[in-house]
Parts: structure tokens; sequence; C-alpha cells
């Protein structure tokens, strides 16, 4: 019997297809399980170093809140802690379900929840103390170091774990790109017998090479982001630093410089020379704000605050610039609108300049309107507060009116005067709106005015009263007000050291200087000074190395020691509360350094008693002549303070004037002098700008008539 050799030959092409066909699709099926398995893993892993690092953050944030717990006393810091100890678990028992058949793994989180355990308890054992021995017994376990050593053991623990995972993703790809050759090869010898079997093993090989590098892409851009953030973060504090310290020379020499001059010529070159440092300050903050919402570094600081306050910072700031362009600058508020809200009072300042200062540079004629007010929600515990500012100014036109709010665009409407700005003000006023849970909306008229209003949602009440934290600006600042003290002052930049020389001069004070940390252990050791002012960074050893030298010195154990420098993130600056005595920020005027020093230094003998505390004797007759003393200190007024009052139309400094000279009509017995200063009171509280002008005018014309009477 002759075989058929086709047939035999059908048979052997038909035998070899359906075999690669075979091949083809069972190794494309191997593929697809492998890549699938690895992906899985990249995920797992990504979710391991998410759980870690969230697992983390609860133990910093316990941390924190045990030690706003231990400072203050205060219960309401405890809620992180009380989140860390009901999450913990959750996040732990979904980290041990990721880790199953990881036995090291499995070990690892094992070692790290037992190490997040220990945490707690020591945090809770210094709330424990707290509560039941007081600050000190707090102090006592905090102090042995039992807290960051386990801190940093956790810390330590989690780096572990994250390291595990670091190459599997990679790992992945490569095995990816091995096995999607083989496939591509085998399928394509198989599509030579049965193009469908290799076409289908191919389009699955290509699925799964672009899927696994989507999620490879993820990873990497979610790392090089992390990476980004980081450095960004270390960028600003330095680039805040090495700006404001030159900053910190220009503004304070200069405002030395205008105390000394007498010509009218030279105190108006100065005064240009701070105003376009303040402007070129400004422009920088601007950026570096911008910088810090982009990089996800800006922090929020809440506390007790009341828009009353906020309200009178804005008139104070811009009442003389509105003056002097003749507007008109109201401010209204809710008479039955809460004391205390939580909020963080230095953005929603910063937001409100931004927009009355807008106001104000762009409206020639009319008024400008600051209006506060509120609706309750469901919960009497917490309100939405709305603020509006309306101008008669230029108005924006209103296919600007969202393109506003996005940075370095303006309106085009006034070229002149967008020239003096960045573009920069209302974006940052947005960003920061929306960090405080709240929104942003404009309205506005082209030549009739503009209107911008502000909701906040869901703002806590609070049930500590405010800090009286008022703008004082202008005024005289005398150091002499303290008594004698020795300062040392710490500065690596001799120009800032001449400039607090320059401060210092003509007064009863001593100052020491040194330029590094270890003259300033020396220093101390050999002066014994009342304060220390000291810069952080300096070459060789740093300002909290020196703080820890001093600290180990008999007898300087409790003496201030206020930080000085010039960084601007809000994480430092706690880091600078909690070690140092007082902070103070780059570039500082002498009013900020006053208000810092009269926190541990003593006052020389009081001023002249007021109405509260003046002694309990017969005033002189109403009828009778004017003391000499009383015009003394009349003239005195007339000829030092009333000249500021009159150009700025400062409410503060007005309010604190007609005080003054209330209690000054009380105790010499004049009633004339006491209605006009309760006259010129009732004109501030109720920003009467006009009236407030004319009572002001005033002063001078009531001094001559009582001159004549004495």
């Amino acid at each position: 019997m002759i075989r058929d050799p086709n047939k035999h030959f059908y048979k052997t092409v038909v035998v070899v297809w359906l075999t690669l066909s075979i091949a083809g699709v069972v190794l494309a099926a191997i593929t697809w399980v492998q890549l699938s398995s690895k992906l899985i893993q990249a995920r797992e892993a990504v979710a391991v170093r998410e759980d870690v690092d969230h697992i983390l953050k609860l133990l910093v944030d316990a941390e924190t809140a045990q030690r706003g717990f231990t400072i203050t006393g205060d219960a309401t810091y405890l809620a992180p802690l009380s989140n860390a100890v009901t999450e913990l678990p959750e996040r732990f028992d979904h980290l041990m379900e990721t880790a199953l058949g990881d036995r090291v793994l499995i070990q690892r989180v094992s070692g790290l929840r037992a190490q997040a355990e220990l945490n707690l308890a020591h945090q809770r054992r210094a709330v424990e103390a707290r509560s039941t021995r007081g600050a000190q017994g707090a102090a006592d376990i905090v102090s042995t170091g039992e807290g960051r050593q386990l801190m940093e053991e956790a810390r330590v623990q989690g780096a572990r774990i994250r390291l595990m995972r670091t190459d599997l993703v990679s790992e992945a790809g490569g095995l990816a790109r091995s096995q999607l050759l083989r496939a591509s090869l085998t399928s394509l010898v198989a599509g030579c017998f049965g193009i469908g079997a290799g076409v289908f093993a191919f389009w699955l090989s290509r699925v799964m090479l672009v899927q696994q590098a989507r999620e490879r892409e993820l990873v990497e851009a979610k790392l090089l982001a992390e990476r980004n953030s980081q450095e960004k973060t270390v960028f600003l504090a330095n680039m805040s630093h090495e700006i404001r310290t030159p900053m910190n020379a220009i503004l304070g020499f200069s405002e030395l410089l205008q105390d000394e001059l007498r010509l009218p010529k030279h105190r108006q070159f100065v005064n240009s020379i701070r105003t376009s440092a303040s402007s070129l300050l400004q422009l920088i903050n601007d950026i570096l704000d911008m910088s810090k919402i982009e990089a996800g570094v800006m922090e929020l600081m809440l506390e007790p605050t009341d828009p009353r306050e906020v309200c009178d910072f804005l008139h104070t700031v811009f009442s003389e610039p509105a003056s002097r362009k003749g507007l008109k600058l109201q401010c209204q508020v809710a008479e039955d609108l809460p004391r205390a809200l939580l909020l963080d009072r230095i953005r929603l300042r910063q937001v409100l300049v931004n927009l009355v200062g807008n106001a104000v540079k762009f409206t020639e004629r009319g008024h400008i309107e600051i209006r506060v007010q509120w609706e309750k929600q469901a919960t009497s515990s917490h309100i939405t507060l709305i603020i509006e500012v309306q101008d008669t100014g230029v108005g924006i036109p209103n296919d600007k009116l969202e393109a506003i709010f996005k940075p370095f665009v303006q309106s085009g409407h006034n070229r002149e005067l967008e020239k003096q700005g960045t573009g920069l003000g209302l974006s940052i006023v947005k960003r920061l709106t929306e960090m405080l849970n709240g929104t942003v909306t404009a309205a506005s008229v082209p030549g009739q005015g503009s209107a911008f209003s502000l909701r906040f949602c869901d703002v806590p009440i609070s049930s500590r009263l405010p800090i009286n934290d008022k703008l004082e600006p202008g005024g005289t600042v005398n150091f002499d007000h303290f008594r004698p003290a020795t300062l040392l002052v710490v500065d690596d930049n001799e120009i800032n050291c001449q400039l607090v020389a320059g401060m210092f001069s003509d007064t009863a004070h001593r100052l020491a200087f040194g330029t590094n940390g270890f003259e300033a252990v020396s220093l101390a050791r050999k002066i014994r000074p009342d304060v220390i002012l000291l810069d952080v960074r300096m070459p060789g050893m740093g300002g909290c190395e020196a703080l820890a030298e001093i600290r180990k010195l008999p007898g300087l154990e409790m003496t201030p020691v206020i930080a000085v420098t010039a960084s601007s993130l809000l994480s430092e600056e706690q880091d600078m509360q909690q070690r140092f005595s007082g902070y103070v920020r780059k570039p500082f005027s002498k009013r900020e350094l006053f208000n810092e020093l009269a926190q541990f230094l003593a006052t020389q003998a009081s001023e002249p008693a007021t109405r509260a505390d003046a002694p309990k004797t017969p005033a002189p007759p109403a009828t009778g002549p004017i003391a000499r003393e009383l015009m003394e200190e009349l003239q005195r007024l007339l000829k030092k303070e009333w000249p500021a009052l009159r150009d700025s139309l400062a409410i503060n400094e007005t309010k604190a004037l007609a005080s003054r000279l209330e209690a000054l009509g009380w105790r010499w017995g004049c009633p004339v002098l006491e209605t006009y200063a309760q006259t010129l009171r009732q004109h501030a509280e109720a920003y009467a700008v006009e009236d407030l002008e004319k009572q002001l005018q005033e002063f001078p014309a009531l001094v001559e008539r009582l001159e004549q009477i004495r």
C-alpha cells in the first residue's frame, strides 16, 4: 500500500501548527500570569510603603499632640493621639494582610507594630503624668529621651520595610520585557501556520506591556514627585535665609538713618529706599508663598481669631493711603459675630491685605467697604464666615474675572498700576482661601467697581479668647523703657551686629557681640547676660548647638535666649519656638525686637497713673488754672505724637492717645480735655474718618486755649 506523501505532510503541518499555536497561547497565558503577578506585587509594594508612611505620620502626630498637651495642658491637643490609637490597629492589620506569604516582611511589620505600641504607651504615660502630676511630672518623663529613642527606632524599622520592595517595580519591568520577546518569537513562528493564534498572542503581549509600563510610570512619577517636594522644601529654606539676611540690614539701617536725618530732602530719599525695599520684600514673599503652595509645604496655624481685630488691622494699614487719595475706607462687622473663631489669623490677614490693597490701588474716587457677616450652621459650634470687599474703582472686564486668579495674570485694564505688582496677589488669595476651606468669587462692572466675596464654611467657634496682637505702626520705640540690662548678640554677619548696635545706641543697656556658637558660650559664661540674641545658622557651632551648651552652664539654665533667623518655614519656626525662649525672624524692626524683649526685661518706673490706678487724691477744681505738668505733657504730645496721627489717622494709635488724654484730664481736673478725648475715641471706634480727622485737627487749638487759661 502506497502512502500519500502529501497526506503525511499535511498531518505533520497540522500537528506542528496545532503544537505551535497551543504553545503560543500557553506562552502568552504564562506571560499574562507572570506579568499580573509582578504588577500585583508592585502594587502591594506601593501599598506597603504608603501604609508605613501613614503609620509613621500617625506616630509623629501623636507625639506632637502629647507635646502640645504637656506644654499647655489643653485637652484639645490630644485629638491626634486618640486618632492614632484608633487608626493604627487597622493600618497594621491591612499591612499584615498585604505581607502574607513573606515571612521576613511579617517579622518586620510585627516589630514595627510592637515599636508603635511602645511609643503610644510612652505618650499615654506622659499625658497621664501631665494630668495627675502637672507639667513637671510630664517633663520628667519627656526628659528621659525615651520617646525620641522609640520614634527613631520606629523610623529605622519603617525604612527597612520600605527598602525591601524598592527594586520590585524595576525587576518586574525587566522580566516582562524578556517574556514579551519570547512570546513574540513563538507567536511569529506560530503565525506562519495560524495567523489567528499568533496575532492573538502578540496582541495580548502588547496589552500587558502597555499596562505594565503605565503602572511603572505611575510609581516612578509618584517617587519623583516626593523627591521634588523635598528638594523644593530645602530650596525654599535656603532661598528665604539668603534673601532675608541682607534685607534685614537694608530695612533696619534705613530705619535708623531716617531718625538721624534732619533735612526733609534726605528723609524723603531714605523713605524711598525703605518703601522700595519693602516692595521688594513683598514681591519676594509672594513668590516664596506661591512656591510653598505649589510644593505643598504651606502649613496653617489655627488659633483663636477675632475678625474685628483683623478689621482694625486693615484700617490701620490702609487708612493713610486711602485718605491720601480721598477714599472713604469703611469696615462693617455684624454685631452678633462670635468673638473668637478658630482660623489662621496671619493667612486671613494676608488674603484681605491683598484684596484691600488692590482696591486702594485701583480706586481713584469713592469708597472701599469691608463687610464681615456670618451664618449659622447645623451645629452650634461652627459657623459660615462671609467677608466682602467692595470698591468703586476701575473694575474688571467680564472675560477676565476667572483668569485674574491665575498666577502672573492681570486684567490689563490699567497698565501703569499693574506694572507695580507681580500678578501673584489674587492667585495667592485663591490658593490660601482654598487652604482655609473657603471659596472666593468676584463680580465687577467696568468703570463702576469690583466686589470680592470670601466664604469660609465650617469655621469652629473657639472657647479661648484671641490674643490681642494689633499692629502698632509708627511711634517712638525707646529701649530705655526697660531697666538697664546686659545683652549678648551673636551673629556671624557683621552688618546685623552693627544694626543691633545702632538700635541700642544712646541707651543705658550694655551690649556684647560674638560671631559664632563658641564665642556665644564663652561670653555667656563670662558676662552672665540678661538676654541673649542668638543667630541660628552660623559656621562651626550653630545656634541650636550653642543653646544646648549654654543651658549646661550653672546659673544660665533659665537665661532668656531669643532665636534670630531668616527662615520662613513654619516647621522650623515651631521648632525654634519650642527650643528657644523667644523667636525673631529677619528682617525685624525696632518695634518687633522691642515687643520680643518686653517679655523678658523688666520695665522702668511706671508711666503716670491712668484712671484705673490713679492715686485717690482730690482733683484740682475744674475752673481753676491748668497745672504746669499737664501743659508740659500736652505740649510733648502735640510735638511728638500728634503729627504722625494727623497724617496717618491710625485707629489704634488714636485710641491710645484718646485714653491718655482722658486719663490726664481726669487726673488734673480738666473736663474740657476729658470731653475732647471721649469724642476722639468715639470717632476712632466708629471708623468715622472724616470726623476723626476734624477732631485731630482741633487738638492744637485746644492746647492753645488751655495754655491761655494757665
